[in-house]
């Protein structure tokens, strides 16, 4: 059976673009267009449709708007259809810890990356499809027991995570729970389109205690601050002169993901050796997977996330059937573990 999808966007040229992009694939089936969030609202309990398309600025209720309807009354599978522009970008990032799966590129008149778009939205609404909305929001419901206060640690001075598909709304859960003088340097490597990372560093500053920012070339990693590696670069770790821990952003290597997290935990590897404690969390792919493995092998401390709270268990999956995952944890239960390693607990 084809995945049903519900296209929504008030542009006439975009409706189009899109359902013929979608129909190309003998996978996909467009059942409906809707114009506008009303449109669509009142159309989903008729069309009952695998996934949604949902263009995020419309006239009357907009995307976010319908977005959040569509989590509260009839969660589904929804991709977003974005501007890759600063502003799309912060609707964009809100749309995700909404509930949104993935995003893609609204389509424009004068682009000549047609076939490109067609090749990711395809491929994010099949994902999509296979996700249980429904299951993500019981799971991001649970309370969160508070943690015990970190102490200064023994053997442990980086934290990374890396994250892709679903991270957004992850980071913001897990991130939201590290306090301000959080004692070990922390370095974020999430997949991203260029530009987008800056934004995203600055709206996880606004919701947490701790610092967080995009990483520039040079700076130092600190207890206390969080530092998001920047989408369309690729980031190595370096040790100064006087010992402290740094990030060098580069162009190189040219890689598919930009950043990659596996060519930052290779030089994580190389430079702290045991001394890490790497978090892989819910990501299409295999990134991050065997740089996780060599660590441990070298006698790092790992976390790979669940099945149970991943919108795509993909990268984990990948983690820990190559034996890279010390413990497998609930998004939930993840910085609680963070905090036993670090304090030394068995």
């Amino acid at each position: 059976m084809p995945v049903r999808v519900l296209v929504v966007d008030d542009s006439n040229f975009a409706q189009q673009v899109l359902a013929d992009l979608l129909s190309e694939d003998p996978d996909l089936e467009v059942i409906g267009i809707a114009a506008d969030g009303n449109d669509a609202l009142q159309k989903i309990p008729v069309l009952q449709p695998d996934v949604v398309t949902l263009d995020i600025e419309m006239p009357g209720m907009n995307g976010i708007e319908c977005l959040t309807k569509i989590m509260e009354t009839n969660p589904l599978p929804v991709v977003m259809v974005s501007h890759l522009t600063v502003a799309g970008a912060k609707q964009t990032i809100k749309a995700l810890e909404l509930g949104a799966v993935d995003f893609v590129t609204k389509p424009s008149k004068d682009d000549h990356t047609l076939f490109d778009i067609k090749k990711e939205l395809n491929r994010k609404v099949k994902l999509a499809a296979s996700i249980k909305v429904g299951k993500l929001k019981k799971v991001l419901a649970k309370k969160q027991k508070i943690a015990a206060p970190v102490k200064p640690p023994q053997n442990i001075e980086l934290l990374t995570i890396g994250s892709s598909t679903g991270g957004p709304r992850a980071l913001r859960y897990l991130l939201g729970l590290f306090p301000k003088d959080f004692p070990v340097g922390t370095v974020v490597t999430q997949h991203m389109p260029e530009g987008f990372t800056k934004v995203f560093a600055g709206h996880l500053n606004e919701l947490s205690e701790i610092q967080i920012q995009e990483a520039k070339n040079g700076e130092l990693i600190t207890p206390g601050k969080i530092l998001i590696a920047p989408s369309g670069k690729q980031i190595t770790l370096q040790r100064t002169p006087s010992g402290a821990l740094a990030v060098e952003v580069s162009t190189q290597p040219e890689l598919i993901y930009k950043p990659s997290i596996n060519h930052f935990l290779k030089s994580v590897a190389a430079v702290c050796g045991e001394k890490v404690l790497s978090v892989i969390l819910t990501g299409m792919g295999s990134d991050g997977a065997i740089s996780l493995q060599k660590l441990r092998e070298m006698g790092a401390r790992t976390i790979a996330e669940a099945e149970e709270s991943c919108v795509v268990f993909g990268m984990p999956r990948a983690a820990i059937e190559l034996g890279g995952a010390e413990y497998v944890e609930s998004l939930t239960n993840i910085y609680g573990r963070i905090v036993k390693i670090i304090n030394g607990e068995k």
